[in-house]
């Protein structure tokens, strides 16, 4: 994002105010929510109990979703309302101009942003709508446009974290699991990992790694100019990470799955998937005590990583 950029929305912070409004009057009163889910790849999964709450409590008719087209997938079997957007970098461009128009004649008497982007992203979001509380998780208290900022400490879980928000709507909290619809549409293949890590030389190595060992490994990727190159050691075992139909359905038929933080991780905690998580420097991921997550720090030695490859296939 340019400096121009950041200097005027840091401008529209300084002066924009939310008007006095009696809050404990709003939040017993309201009855229309836009609701901004986590739209992070590979933690957009976890706010769908809180969301799913939100809907059953207050009825599909006055809760509306706030979606990146691009992570539609995991939120079409929402019973309610979508107002999707395309990415965009600043208000300048047109995918903003777009979403700006969508939502200029929408009133809704709370906003809430489940999102840790950067406060210039979450700044951009918040301007363009018309609302009494504009909530947000993990926001700045700051940042004059939310006017409802709930802090959530770094150890909550990911699926807690967004539950957060429910108290303060007077919504009780459902302990049941994540309900998805979509059934696996692959018979599970035994020794059948799948592989989605950033880092290329990462996930070549780890091919290998389980190739040499007799596992059938194959690696997501995005679409991008490395692909050709890494065609060329792995073959057919490549799979375009997007669309995400194809990607539920590849996983399916998974024993297990090696990733980061991506739609992968998500896909396969739909699936129930024992995945192994592996974090980049500075990445932070709680998952729920007991889960079929496991969590790995790229930070450590690369013996230390081999030694966890091993254990995890092994079933250790």
């Amino acid at each position: 994002m340019s400096l121009w950029i950041k200097n005027y929305l840091r401008l529209k912070r300084r002066f924009y105010r939310t008007k006095p409004i009696d809050f404990t009057k709003t939040l017993k009163t309201y009855k229309s929510l836009l609701i901004h889910p986590i739209m992070e790849p590979g933690r957009e999964v976890f706010s769908l109990p809180a969301i799913e709450n939100i809907i059953g409590h207050k009825g599909r008719r006055n809760v509306d979703l706030l979606i990146n087209e691009k992570l539609n997938f995991f939120f079409n079997d929402q019973p309610t309302r979508k107002i999707y957007y395309k990415d965009f970098a600043s208000p300048l461009s047109q995918n903003y101009k777009n979403l700006m128009e969508n939502l200029k004649r929408r009133e809704y008497d709370i906003y809430i942003e489940l999102n840790r982007f950067t406060e210039d992203k979450l700044t951009m979001f918040a301007l363009i709508l018309k609302s009494k509380i504009r909530m947000c998780l993990d926001g700045s208290v700051d940042n004059p446009i939310f006017n409802m900022v709930i802090a959530a400490y770094t150890l909550f879980d990911e699926i807690d974290r967004n539950n957060l928000i429910l108290q303060p709507l007077g919504i009780k909290k459902e302990t049941k699991r994540i309900k998805w619809k979509k059934k696996p549409t692959a018979k599970k293949e035994k020794r059948k990992i799948g592989i989605s890590v950033h880092n290329d030389k990462i996930a070549l190595n780890l091919f290998s790694f389980l190739k040499k060992r007799n596992f059938s490994p194959f690696i997501f990727v995005n679409e991008r100019k490395e692909i050709p190159k890494m065609r060329k050691e792995v073959g057919d075992a490549l799979v375009p990470i997007y669309p995400l139909e194809k990607v539920y359905e590849e996983c399916s038929s998974c024993e297990s799955i090696i990733t980061s933080i991506n739609p992968v991780l998500s896909i396969g905690f739909l699936q129930n998937k024992r995945t192994l998580l592996l974090l980049e420097k500075g990445e932070k991921f709680y998952p729920s005590t007991g889960h079929h997550i496991e969590v790995f720090s790229l930070r450590e030695k690369l013996q230390s990583l081999i030694n966890k490859i091993k254990d995890f296939i092994e079933g250790k």
